[in-house]
Formats: C-alpha cells, sequence, structure tokens
C-alpha cells in the first residue's frame, strides 16, 4: 500500500468511496456525513492544496485523510491543552468499507503523524462525531486525549475533540 497526495484523477474513486462510507455509516445508524458533507467542491479544494493524501493499492484507493492547519472557527472555544508550537489538524478520515480492519486507518494516521513529528509541530487536532464509536475507539486507541466537544450544522449530537501532544514523540521517517 502507498500513501501519497492525492491528484485531479482520483477525484472519481475518492467520491465513489465517499458515497460507500455514506452509505456503510448509515446502515449503523450513523449519520455523521450527507449529501451536504463533504462535497465534492471541498475534496477538490483539498485536492489543490495538496492536502488529500490516499492509501492506495493497484491503483485502487483505499483510504483518504486531509492533513492541514485550518482549525474550524468552532474550536476556537475549546481547551486544548498544546498552546504553543504549529499545529497540525486530521479531518476527512475514511476507509473503504470492503477493507475496513486491515490497518488502512492506522497507517493513514501513522502517516499524518509522522509528517507532524518531521516537520516541527507540536501537536495533531480532530473531532469525531460522538456518534460514530469506531472513529472514537480508533482515536482513543491511538493515544489522542479528548478535551472537549463542538457542534457543527445539521448535527444533533456533538464533535468530540482530540489533541495528540508530539513533544515527547521522536522524529519518524515517512514510508
Amino acid at each position: 500500500m502507498e500513501i501519497a497526495h492525492a491528484t485531479e484523477n482520483d477525484i472519481e474513486r475518492i467520491m465513489s468511496l465517499i458515497k460507500d462510507c455514506i452509505r456503510d455509516m448509515e446502515s449503523h445508524g450513523i449519520h455523521q456525513w450527507g449529501e451536504y458533507y463533504p462535497t465534492r467542491q471541498i475534496i477538490q479544494d483539498d485536492i489543490e492544496n495538496r492536502s488529500m493524501f490516499t492509501a492506495k493499492e493497484h491503483d485502487e484507493v483505499l483510504g483518504i485523510i486531509v492533513v492541514n492547519e485550518e482549525q474550524p472557527p468552532e474550536w476556537e472555544k475549546v481547551n486544548w491543552s498544546t498552546q504553543e508550537g504549529r499545529i497540525l489538524t486530521i479531518h476527512r478520515l475514511a476507509v473503504k468499507p470492503t477493507r475496513k480492519k486491515q490497518g488502512i486507518a492506522r497507517r493513514l494516521l501513522d502517516y499524518a503523524e509522522d509528517h507532524a513529528v518531521n516537520n516541527g509541530y507540536a501537536s495533531i487536532r480532530l473531532d469525531a462525531y460522538s456518534g460514530n464509536p469506531r472513529a472514537l475507539k480508533l482515536y482513543e486507541k491511538h493515544r489522542y486525549n479528548r478535551v472537549g466537544q463542538v457542534f457543527f450544522p445539521m448535527r444533533d449530537l456533538p464533535f468530540y475533540c482530540y489533541e495528540k501532544s508530539l513533544r515527547i514523540m521522536k522524529s519518524k521517517r515517512i514510508p
């Protein structure tokens, strides 16, 4: 499996993966994503900004992750543990439903963490829908600490805010 920047050539496969994820989440009663998020325009912007990465095997997109420094305004009220230094954020982590439990999400998280450590970030922040127990378990298993919660429009449940300090992590080699 290779992790690399997403390209315009990947957009149809990424949108298909997102649709599959939406169907899978809804089948489990998780109403996190839908027709309003994430949109094709959001994905195109991620690709143009070079903040989206794909996990591929034989040209098949198995997973995606967005890493950048963009923090939603809703996060301003969160009592983050890291107050100084550069902050990397994770958005839109998704894995093809037929490839769940194969370590793809873990590899994407490791990739983001390696990138953060190797580029001098102090911590990584993200939010996860509280109605998505699989996502919560993934982040908690990878030692992300829950530091608060926020609400986003058109969602009944809160999103939990997580942070992982990188000050103690040693530099890793990006695969």
